[in-house]
């Protein structure tokens, strides 16, 4: 009876043995699953932020080729008021006078110089925030990069343990056991086949 009992015993054990490495696997299945998901997330949304980064930045340059033409427009607009205020001065045969038409046109150079040196000022400004975010989009490619890769493991890691997740293991039938001898000679260790 106590030989009996031993086996009976030794059954309970296997099945508990069994029943708690069944809920490692599901419950290391579900942390995988919800890391892998979390990963899609993630990569979604990078996706998202690179391609309103990258409206953003044809924007920006759309501003800034609109900006210099202003400028080439305005540096026209200024030689034809230097130009004009030269010939005024310089006039054969008449009096240097300061009127109202003179007083009109050094107004005129002054604004648009001002003008110039705003239009620059703000070429400038665009264009170093169209480098900053030329160098963000770069920083977030790579990541989306790195991104993919890390998704690529996880989705590979889940495909190895499917195929190594034997079915015997699911079916809760006896595993096969291979003897292995350590260093001493000894066959005592084993290993799950």
């Amino acid at each position: 009876m106590a030989a009996h009992q031993g086996l009976s015993d030794s059954g309970g054990r296997k099945t508990r043995l069994q029943n708690e490495l069944d809920s490692q696997r599901r419950a290391t299945e579900f942390a995988l699953r919800k890391r892998n998901h979390h990963e899609e997330q993630a990569r979604n949304e990078l996706e998202w932020q690179i391609k309103n980064t990258e409206d953003e930045i044809a924007e920006m340059e759309s501003d800034i080729h609109g900006l210099d033409a202003d400028l080439q427009a305005k540096t026209a607009s200024l030689k034809l008021a230097h130009t004009r205020l030269e010939n005024r001065t310089n006039r054969p045969g008449m009096d240097l006078c300061r009127d109202e038409v003179q007083y009109g046109l050094v107004n005129e150079l002054h604004q648009l110089e001002a003008t110039i040196i705003a239009l620059k000022q703000k070429l400038s400004e665009a264009q170093h925030s169209l480098q900053k975010m030329k160098l963000h989009h770069s920083r977030m490619l790579q990541d989306l990069s790195r991104k993919q890769e890390a998704l690529s493991l996880e989705q590979r890691s889940m495909t190895t343990r499917t195929r190594l997740t034997s079915p015997s293991c699911s079916d809760k039938t006896p595993v096969l056991l291979v003897p292995l001898t350590n260093s001493s000679g000894r066959s005592n260790l084993q290993l799950l086949a």
